[in-house]
């Protein structure tokens, strides 16, 4: 069992930029507001909002699934939300790298939007949504799943990973059935509970393990491979042909393959 650290860990460097992007939005958030209880028209294209996608369908406002994960609604929320990133974003980070965590961060963010986007649509409930709740979930429960018996303080309180999601995971969904039966909060639980599993699979499957570009590079280097056997082969025929007829009878598209491949 890992002992009980009391030292702040070290910045990485994409939770880094996500802190300062979040707290830098909020505080334009609050210069926007400047007191004002009503609605902004910046907040209802920023904010993932439910009656946008109603009334705006098709044209549906699809970077709503973005833009809502960088704002929140006062301050107790973004220093909660925070303050999980700084603590177990770092740790995440420091486990699975930059290029994984950023993935992994966008997923659950979007998935968690959508997740509360299609439950508010199907209730008809359209407050906005805003926070990064769900991806901080997200990450609290990939570390827990990751590392469950690693020991934390939170509050004063010293806990395992383990402890700490399920006391996060138990208390939305209560908070979520209790929403169900007795009406909306404007909690997005159903966002929390999206991202919360998106982090405990995406351990379990492997998922978190992916790096997207090097995915990506992979798929290029085999396309590249399959295009010279093919072109290897092409030129084989190529080359018997001109043996058996003479250059002469190679068509325009023919003539015009060989000079590429010679340029190699």
């Amino acid at each position: 069992m890992r002992s009980v650290s009391f030292a702040p860990p070290s910045m990485t460097p994409v939770v880094k930029a996500l802190l300062i992007a979040n707290i830098a939005v909020f505080l334009v958030q609050m210069l926007l507001i400047n007191g004002s209880a009503a609605q902004a028209p910046w907040e209802y294209w920023a904010a993932l909002n439910p009656a946008a996608w109603v009334e705006h369908f098709p044209l549906v406002p699809l970077w709503q699934l973005v833009t809502y994960g960088f704002l929140h609604g006062d301050p107790m929320h973004i220093l909660g939300n925070m303050l999980f990133l700084y603590f177990l974003g770092t740790m995440l980070e420091g486990e699975i790298g930059s290029r994984r965590f950023v993935a992994f961060y966008a997923v659950a963010i979007v998935l968690a939007g959508a997740c509360q986007l299609f439950v508010g649509l199907a209730l008809r409930h359209y407050n906005p949504i805003v926070g990064a709740s769900g991806a901080v979930l997200a990450i609290v429960c990939a570390m827990a799943t990751m590392r469950p018996q690693t020991r934390v303080i939170f509050i004063i309180v010293p806990l395992t990973l383990k402890t700490l999601a399920l006391i996060y995971v138990s208390l939305d969904l209560f908070n979520m059935l209790m929403d169900l039966k007795h009406g909306t909060t404007g909690v997005a639980h159903f966002a929390h509970l999206a991202g919360a599993g998106f982090g405990f699979a995406s351990v379990r499957r492997g998922w978190i393990w992916r790096d997207p570009l090097q995915e990506v590079e992979g798929w290029r280097e085999r396309k590249r491979e399959e295009q010279q056997s093919t072109d290897e082969e092409r030129l084989d025929a190529l080359l018997a042909k001109i043996s058996r007829e003479g250059i002469h009878s190679l068509s325009p598209r023919e003539r015009a393959f060989l000079k590429r491949v010679s340029q190699r």
